[in-house]
């Protein structure tokens, strides 16, 4: 989530950066909160110095025997509106924190501003790109006839975008799972994690994907818990809530976990084969690194 300060300071850009993601910020509601907000703070820090001011007071009238009921009464008052005030103040906060939440990370200048696939930019490639004096058939056409996947019994047993993977499929995908944990951990510098599937609503806020993707999620029945749709969120979540110094960095995570997506926005977009499935795999890189150097450890990735 962005920093309420940054928002404030630099709400011009947090506009523009979000309108070249194809998305809109309510800027006039996140004034209209904030200046209440403020509002609120002064009122109350004011009457909490009243009420310091006063219950002195009252402590000397005491001594003296003086009659402190006219006191009494006011700073009662004052005490209840204080508290009306904590509450509202309370209430802006959370609608704040949601406002903010809905706010995707700002692009870099480097990344090219697009609304469709046609405006994307090739940035490399790597090899060359087969050509076939024949006609390739798609994947889960030449996947069920070899019989390595099989989507009719997956759907029987659990329903669409779902797959089976049978003998050399299977083979093929463990096999995949550990190359891809194995060049990372012993040619890269990553540790290796194995983490719970499964995690909190706090873990799925800190990585962005509540509350603004809660549709495409599978929530656990009558519980707070959450099937995750990548291994990011229980790796990222390992330092939530930590200071990490700056002679520990980089940190250098991959992780292997299945991934559950409902897909709730896609339906009928590239529905075949293993596409848009509701369960994958993934192994997943993680760095914690310094914000200063943390785009050249996005270039470099994995060390390639």
């Amino acid at each position: 989530m962005l920093d309420l300060k940054f928002v404030k300071d630099h709400l011009d850009l947090v506009i523009e950066k979000t309108e070249q993601r194809g998305q809109t910020f309510n800027s006039g509601r996140f004034l209209e909160l904030d200046q209440e907000r403020r509002s609120i703070l002064v009122e109350s820090e004011a009457l909490k110095h009243q009420r310091n001011q006063v219950s002195g007071q009252v402590a000397d009238m005491k001594k003296a025997r003086q009659d402190v009921s006219a006191l009494t009464n006011q700073m009662k008052e004052v005490s209840q509106r204080i508290k009306a005030l904590d509450a509202r103040l309370s209430e802006i906060q959370e609608q704040l924190n949601l406002l903010l939440l809905t706010v995707a990370n700002l692009v870099d200048d480097s990344v090219p501003i697009g609304r469709t696939d046609a405006d994307n930019k090739l940035v490399r490639t790597w090899g060359e790109k087969p050509e076939f004096s024949f006609e390739p058939k798609p994947h889960w056409d030449l996947g069920e006839q070899l019989g390595i996947f099989d989507f009719v019994r997956a759907a029987k047993i659990s329903g669409a975008r779902f797959t089976v993977y049978r003998g050399a499929g299977a083979l093929i995908e463990r096999a995949l799972i550990n190359f891809m944990l194995d060049l990372h951990t012993r040619r890269h510098g990553y540790t290796e994690i194995f983490p719970p599937f499964i995690v909190n609503r706090d873990s799925m806020i800190a990585t962005g994907q509540l509350p603004k993707f809660e549709e495409d999620l599978f929530k656990l029945s009558a519980t707070e818990f959450y099937l995750i749709p990548t291994a990011e969120v229980p790796v990222t979540n390992l330092h939530r809530d930590e200071v990490l110094e700056e002679d520990q960095l980089p940190i250098k995570y991959t992780a292997y976990t299945a991934c559950f997506r409902a897909e709730a926005g896609s339906y009928g977009k590239d529905t075949r084969g293993l596409i848009r499935q509701h369960q994958f795999n993934k192994v997943e890189l993680v760095q914690f690194t310094h914000p200063d150097h943390s785009y050249q450890h996005t270039i470099s990735g994995a060390g390639r």
